[in-house]
């Protein structure tokens, strides 16, 4: 938070948490990384921006208590260990400033994703990844969005295209949480990002120089309102995309390129597909992603049955909407024949009708549907009316 954590509390003299030098950072959080390492068995800072000249607060990530009894209250624990004079809930502390008087230094110390589990160590290595160098993922991240590329808490994943509009979470394909393998995915150079950034515009071009940037695919993400809050919130974000990036695009060349580098705007943009089959093949991914397109088909063909069973009820039909419902409550099948349930089908063993009727069998079901269609109106009707009267009485 920059130093900030403690603004809001009360105190009769102003809580002083003023940024530090280099050298006062180094010896401070060397010291706390030593005492957290005797509660934890993985600390680490991650690596800040390049060319930082002072420091408002020190962060660090942990993970696998070693001790199962400090469970019961860590943060307590932490607090004692550090000798922290101030405490923000969830992970901020306060200690005493070591050369200025009256003065705090701030650390925030945040507990890894998966923390003793046995994923934790590889969630702490991906977590620490994802954290250094400010906002370089973020920016990663941005530039591929297009491409169907997605970094999270949980690892790298690519996204299904046709799946994606109506359900996020589940177009997502879970590719790798190791950063070598990320790294090695989006073809960037592993040895510099390990020798580090010297300056901010070396850590831009190592963005831009992956197998998938290009000018165009970075002009086709849509901005949204992640984005203008990070541009608002996020300065180096900011700086890459006001300053940085209009000097990239446009076939200029940054400090990384040589004249004998083929220009961005010569090679032809990556397609969402491409990178997709790219993934699958490096990661071997098929077999989850041929599941997520199976139940894609399925719920296409479910959409299809429904959208056919609904153009087939007059619109005019003042019961139209409750009959619907209906087919969906009181209807169940026997040997691909529909029939009139004795009592509601509960949402959670809700039917899938393609399970039960084909493409073939369609005209067969409507006028079975335009038959019954008032005895379904009327028990869906009356359910409906007895939920109420008992939703009155409680």
């Amino acid at each position: 938070m920059g130093g900030q954590a403690f603004a809001h509390i009360v105190s009769d003299t102003p809580i002083n948490v003023p940024r530090m030098l280099p050298d006062t950072y180094n010896q401070v959080a060397s010291d706390v990384k030593l005492k957290l390492e005797t509660l934890f068995r993985h600390v680490t800072i991650p690596r800040d921006a390049p060319g930082k000249s002072d420091f408002g607060d020190i962060d660090l990530l942990v993970e696998g208590i070693r001790d199962p009894i400090n469970n019961k209250d860590i943060w307590a624990t932490v607090k004692d260990v550090l000798g922290a004079e101030l405490y923000v809930s969830p992970h901020h502390f306060g200690i005493k400033h070591p050369t200025i008087p009256d003065a705090y230094v701030q650390v925030d110390v945040e507990l890894s994703p998966g923390n003793d589990t046995k994923d934790g160590e590889e969630l702490f290595e991906w977590t620490t990844f994802m954290k250094s160098d400010s906002d370089l993922l973020q920016i990663i991240g941005v530039v591929h969005r297009s491409l169907g590329i997605t970094c999270n808490d949980k690892g790298m994943h690519i996204r299904v295209e046709e799946v994606e509009p109506y359900n996020r979470k589940k177009s997502m394909v879970f590719l790798t949480r190791d950063p070598d393998q990320a790294m090695d995915f989006y073809g960037y150079d592993k040895a510099k990002y390990y020798q580090g950034f010297d300056s901010e515009t070396e850590l831009f071009d190592w963005a831009t120089n992956g197998r998938y940037f290009h000018w165009k695919v970075y002009q086709d993400c849509e901005e949204n309102s992640n984005d203008r809050s990070r541009i608002n919130k996020r300065a180096m974000f900011r700086r890459f995309v006001y300053k940085y990036m209009p000097s990239c695009g446009n076939g200029t060349k940054t400090s990384s390129h040589t004249e004998d580098d083929e220009s961005d705007t010569k090679k032809a943009a990556p397609s969402r597909q491409e990178v997709l089959q790219d993934a699958l093949l490096m990661f071997g991914r098929h077999k989850e992603y041929n599941a997520i397109i199976s139940e894609h088909k399925t719920q296409g063909v479910e959409e299809a049955i429904w959208l056919q069973i609904n153009n087939s009820i007059s619109s005019d039909n003042a019961a139209r909407g409750t009959i619907l419902k209906g087919l969906k409550r009181w209807v169940a099948f026997k040997d691909g024949h529909p029939y009139v349930t004795e009592q509601p089908i509960s949402t959670s063993t809700k039917l899938k009708w393609s399970e039960h009727v084909s493409n073939d069998a369609l005209p067969e079901i409507s006028s079975w549907i335009a038959e019954n269609q008032e005895q379904i109106g009327k028990l869906e009707e009356e359910r409906a009316n007895e939920a109420r009267k008992a939703g009155m009485k409680k």
